[in-house]
């Protein structure tokens, strides 16, 4: 806050005449004030505010020199000397013109970090959230990974087409207006991603039997035919009669949809238009948040507190992620319609979690924030930026003519195409292994949904939240020069590649599936195991677990007989025939009460190396995390000051691009091509049921690797480069900075 008493103001107009008369004459020339386009009042004499002068004086030195005659001015909110910067226009808080004078004391770069957090923090929530219902949406809608990841590849789609001209408009307007914009954008289409659950409601939840209603369970029956002599034989026989014929698939699905126990395929289109349309809505809204927030952040926070500032946000935001999971967690383990008790457990195959219930909430929240958001000024009046550097940029509106030069003069920036790239390479991987990263957990080490979110969201996302706070108070502590900070971001990525490297070799053994066994050309077939006389269905994988604690392809595989129900729900087998039994010419074991029984879902396998896979897994994040903040920096400083929006905006840009978009498109693909059992609707792929947990595991982390092994090596290039660099660059005082313009010594224009 400037302000200056009548001594300084006889000695500055004593020393500054032909400039004081040369802006009163200009002043009287604009007494009008006219509101042109583009236009803040620029012909007036606004403490604070841009003023369009003759002779192009600054604002602070007309301000420090004579504040008499500019109180005088028509156009000033107040004709007090000591006007304070809240009292403009520009630098008032309030939603529209409801802005109250006790309202001022939250228009500060504290409360705008707070409630900026807290949206970075609902967005981060939302992306996650999705990610750990992903597996509930495949399992009920028997969609593939693959088109899951196209669905999601919407977001960054949204994302690319909104980030350039929205970061170039955005950055030299009302930033925080658009930044609320984007928010309530982003809320509706949240609430709209939720709505197949409450138009399509209990008929999507009772589809494909997820409730075990079916009048006919999957347990063994005798064909109606006289059986061959052989049971080798009748077998194969029954298994290959199982084989559905084209017809008698459309025969099957038309009964089963009319028995309400498998989702129409045009349902099932129309839900994925639905997400489709959603996520596109929230890639257009988060573009906002990001772009817009960070360059107003630093715009308003001294150059050496910018690294405390960039760990806070990053790191508050990372909470955002891990709440995801953990609400993600509390979701799945709440049953998807709240009005009834299904009567099982979250572990059972039937079970399907309350997926839309986190998206209202998220949607609520951030409807609630944008508010607050929509209140703060354009500028705040606590900022510490040299104030001709902002007021000049806000001078001009943009123009579309304007724009193609501010991505030229970007583009010709070396050391900001590199690290575009080595962005682009650091995210690609990272968001390819926490989209897939609870589905990974339930195949390989067979944890159910909710605590694979739960281990998601505290041993990775909170373990980088972490990471990122401590990397920002070191370097706000030790002043690294650009080139360590670059030299670091490098030493990161390989040493995580090196880590994925590492967990590919680190897992349980999952696939013991009896009569399942695995071709050469990754397809699975099913093998007879015992000597019964059932017709079983080869389509139909549905786990349980034998009393000889090893898992079977269903209950008519393990040749059971007999089931029990309470409340209209199965709870286990009984009379199960092949249960020991490896081999066709195995003899069967008839119905001993140790064997004979079998319960739905996997047997549990005791595997040490899970507690070391987290333990290592999180080490990695850890020590890569801590190079996020060096990188916001690197990024800030490599460009012109009133290019930082559009920096983050181009970045935004590459990393939707060609990160984002083909991220899950291709991790996607890599889950898909791990799958053993696919799961068939209709007679069409649907969800994978089963997946072989040594291909998993070796692709999951082997392309991850693969991709941060690139991304070091484009560090090394902006390592290389970064020595032009100036990395820490301390904020000249805005009286040193009008000394150097008036050729006043400092104590005439002291405040």
């Amino acid at each position: 806050m400037l302000e200056t008493n009548s001594h300084n103001s006889r000695e500055s107009t004593t020393n500054g005449t032909s400039m004081w008369n040369a802006g009163t004459n200009s002043n009287n020339k604009n007494n009008n004030c006219s509101d042109g386009p583009g236009s803040n009042n620029n012909g007036c004499s606004t403490l604070g505010v841009e003023t369009r002068l003759e002779d192009d004086v600054p604002d602070e030195t007309r301000a420090l020199t004579v504040p008499s005659v500019t109180a005088k001015s028509p156009c000033m909110r107040s004709p007090s000397i000591d006007t304070d910067f809240s009292k403009d226009s520009e630098a008032e808080c309030g939603l529209g013109p409801c802005a109250p004078h006790w309202l001022q004391m939250f228009a500060s770069k504290q409360m705008f970090l707070i409630v900026f957090c807290i949206t970075w923090v609902l967005q981060g929530m939302y992306h996650t959230y999705f990610v750990s219902v992903i597996t509930t949406i495949e399992k009920l809608f028997q969609i593939q990974s693959k088109i899951t990841g196209i669905i999601m590849s919407a977001t960054e789609i949204g994302q690319i087409g909104s980030s350039l001209l929205l970061t170039y408009y955005g950055g030299q307007g009302h930033r925080p207006k658009w930044i609320a914009w984007g928010m309530v954008l982003f809320a509706v289409s949240s609430f709209t991603c939720s709505l197949p659950h409450f138009i399509y409601g209990r008929q999507l939840i009772n589809a494909n039997d997820l409730l075990g209603i079916a009048k006919q369970p999957n347990v063994c029956t005798s064909p109606p035919s006289s059986p061959p002599t052989d049971s080798y034989d009748l077998w194969l026989n029954s298994t290959s009669n199982s084989m559905p014929k084209v017809s008698h698939i459309f025969q099957t699905c038309e009964e089963e949809l009319i028995s309400g126990h498998r989702i129409q395929p045009s349902v099932t289109k129309i839900v994925l238009a639905i997400f489709f349309i959603s996520l596109l809505g929230v890639g257009m809204g988060q573009t906002a948040v990001y772009t817009l927030g960070i360059p107003y952040i630093d715009d308003n926070v001294a150059s050496k507190e910018s690294p405390l500032y960039f760990a806070i946000t990053i790191g508050v935001r990372i909470l955002g992620p891990a709440l995801g999971f953990i609400v993600g967690s509390f979701c799945t383990s709440i049953y998807a319609d709240l009005s009834i008790d299904p009567k099982i457990a979250t572990t059972d195959p039937r079970w399907v979690g309350a997926w839309w219930l986190g998206l209202v909430l998220i949607a609520g929240f951030l409807m609630l924030a944008s508010l607050a958001m929509f209140a703060f000024p354009k500028r705040l009046s606590s900022n510490v930026r040299s104030a001709p550097r902002i007021q000049k940029s806000d001078a001009k509106h943009p123009s579309i003519r304007d724009f193609p030069k501010t991505v030229k003069r970007l583009l010709k920036n070396d050391i900001l195409m590199f690290r575009t790239a080595s962005s682009v390479l650091h995210i690609l991987p990272i968001a390819g292994l926490y989209t897939f990263l609870p589905k990974y957990l339930e195949s390989q080490f067979r944890l159910p949904t909710p605590s694979a979110n739960m281990i998601s969201g505290v041993g990775g996302i909170l373990v980088m939240g972490l990471g990122i706070i401590i990397s920002g108070v070191f370097i706000l502590r030790v002043k690294p020069n650009a080139r360590f900070v670059a030299a670091w971001i490098a030493f990161t990525a390989v040493l995580y590649a090196i880590g994925m490297g590492i967990l590919m070799f680190i897992g349980c053994p999952m696939n013991e599936v009896i009569g399942l066994r695995k071709l050469d050309d990754g397809m699975a077939v099913i093998e007879p195991i015992c000597n019964t006389t059932c017709e079983c269905s080869r389509n139909k994988f549905a786990p349980v677990c034998g009393g000889d604690g090893r898992t079977y392809f269903s209950a008519c595989h393990a040749g059971c007989q007999n089931y029990t129900e309470i409340d209209n729900k199965i709870v286990e087998f009984s009379e199960c025939q092949c249960l020991g039994s490896h081999r066709p010419s195995n003899a069967t074991i008839g119905k001993s009460p140790q064997f004979g029984m079998a319960t739905i879902g996997y047997c549990n396998v005791q595997c040490s190396s899970f507690i070391w896979y987290i333990i290592l897994f999180s080490i990695f994040v850890f020590i890569h995390s801590t190079s996020e903040v060096g990188s916001m920096l690197l990024i800030l400083r490599c460009v012109d000051p009133r290019d930082k929006a559009m920096a983050l905006g181009l970045i935004q840009f590459a990393i939707g691009l060609f990160g984002n978009v083909p991220c899950p498109i291709i991790y996607g693909a890599v889950v898909d091509s791990a799958c053993l059992v696919w799961k068939m609707a209709c007679g069409e792929k649907g969800a994978c049921g089963l997946y072989d947990a040594n291909v998993f595991r070796m692709f999951y982390h082997g392309i991850t690797g693969a991709i941060l092994l690139c991304a070091f090596f484009v560090d090394i290039i902006v390592w290389y480069k970064a020595g032009s660099i100036n990395f820490v660059d301390e904020q000249v005082p805005l009286e040193e900075e009008l000394h150097s313009i008036t050729g006043k010594p400092r104590s005439e224009t002291s405040v």
